[in-house]
């Protein structure tokens, strides 16, 4: 019998998870979850219409056929012609590489910096695949640093090679993060999760002012389009990069992995989303104009036919009302009767996701949280978002911070509000259970 091999370590903000998952209620009709990290507003029907004409044609023509399916050819060049259009930057075929999702492309790219000695400065808070990568891999985190560029210091040995990483916007607070003085990393990473849902500096701006002061050779840029669409089961994401050695690791990867086999209806889709940012940040008498530019750089490649004019107008509409959600609750989160208040310099401008403090401390939060949960009311706090009960206590002290969806119904937010009101003066009606930062409980599957 062969020997059971030990499970690999696991990340801090994991193993919270799991232990304020614990026993919680995960009756979906009677539980609700206020800071679930998935967009909850619907994807566009347009979107689906044309998703489901991809997948038919992709079936017919044998491109989905086991190994044998002809893939399109000039993704790649396509991707950098959009891509460039939208960031105002050359970009090369070579410079392109797709992958099934962000979080593959987090961990794959993760793995390649620990393997060539590079230690990692986090953003904090951040997704838990950047601190469950560095685990898996071995790659030392060295600092962690919060929204005004605050760092601390973890304590471990310094490595031979530094990599900042970047969030933008952060993906749990929605906001910019002041980057942390250091001296010159030796490599850069990016991740962007979303684009659209904008309050004040237009992302695309902000995001084109940080990508010209990359240098490519030492940076990564990661952007998905699954989130922004409402699609978190299509894995669709692509690393932009001219770092030789990246680049042969995820080929490497990808070789080992799936052969033959590729994702054409992800790199449509990247492309389809590549080309609706170029379009949503121009005028909308531009919109003409920029839609045969993306039709003519498909056909040039040989690819399938994008969406016509008009469906990308009813896009652009669709993601129009999302973003008016997700200002509607910010403003609802923000508010007076609020259980909760906004901290200065981390209100949300992009995306779905926002950071708030219970405006009632609680004397044991997290004992109150798990007490929450057992009442039908999940909370996502502070230390299942990266990081180290020493890193939070460090950069922000004051500690009682909740993640809060503002993709969620209006309706189910303003009731996950009131319950929040009611349980942060009365008290959940519950027994505490045992819970710590670092207990020994698995997580669920699911994302924080």
């Amino acid at each position: 019998m062969h020997d059971t091999i030990p499970a690999p370590a696991q990340a801090d903000c994991l193993t919270a998870f799991g232990a304020l998952r614990a026993d919680a209620d995960s009756d979906p009709e009677t539980t609700i979850e206020l800071g679930e990290g998935c967009n909850r507003f619907p994807p566009s029907p347009d979107l689906a219409r044309y998703l489901s004409t991809l997948l038919d044609r992709f079936i017919r023509d044998g491109t989905l056929s086991a190994y044998a399916g002809r893939r399109p050819a000039g993704t790649r060049a396509a991707m950098a012609e959009l891509l460039g259009i939208h960031l105002n930057m050359h970009l090369d075929a070579a410079d392109i590489f797709f992958t099934r999702g962000g979080t593959e492309a987090i961990n794959l790219t993760i793995a390649h910096l620990a393997d060539t000695g590079h230690g990692l400065v986090l953003p904090l808070p951040t997704y838990y695949a950047f601190d469950q990568s560095a685990v898996r891999w071995g790659a030392p985190i060295t600092a962690y640093y919060r929204h005004d560029g605050a760092l601390h210091p973890t304590g471990t040995a310094p490595a031979p090679r530094t990599c900042l990483v970047e969030v933008l916007p952060n993906g749990v607070t929605g906001a910019r993060h002041n980057l942390p003085k250091l001296a010159g990393p030796d490599f850069t990473l990016v991740d962007v999760p979303f684009q659209f849902g904008a309050e004040g500096p237009q992302p695309a701006a902000i995001l084109r002012d940080r990508v010209r002061g990359l240098d490519l050779e030492n940076a990564a840029l990661i952007l998905t389009a699954s989130k922004d669409l409402s699609l978190p089961g299509l894995r669709a994401a692509v690393v932009v990069t001219r770092n030789k050695a990246l680049l042969s690791h995820l080929g490497r990867d990808r070789f080992e992995r799936m052969a033959m086999s590729g994702d054409p209806v992800g790199e449509v889709v990247m492309l389809f989303y590549a080309s609706l940012l170029a379009l949503t940040d121009a005028p909308r008498e531009q919109t003409s104009k920029l839609v045969q530019i993306a039709q003519d750089c498909m056909h040039r490649a040989g690819l399938p036919d994008l969406p016509d004019e008009e469906t990308y107008r009813r896009v652009r509409d669709h993601l129009t009302v999302m973003s008016e959600r997700f200002r509607r609750n910010a403003l609802v989160i923000a508010g007076p009767g609020s259980p909760l208040r906004p901290i200065t310099g981390l209100q949300p401008a992009t995306g779905y996701s926002a950071f708030a403090e219970l405006r009632a401390p609680q004397e044991d939060f997290l004992q109150w949280v798990v007490r929450c949960g057992r009442s039908g009311l999940r909370l996502n706090p502070t230390v299942v978002h990266g990081g180290t009960t020493a890193a939070w206590e460090a950069l922000y002290p004051w500690g009682q911070l909740l993640r809060i969806n503002l993709s969620e119904d209006p309706v189910l937010l303003d009731r996950g509000l009131a319950l929040l009101k009611r349980f942060a003066i009365e008290g959940p009606f519950t027994d505490p259970i045992p819970i710590a930062h670092g207990g020994e409980r698995p997580p669920r599957t699911a994302e924080p």
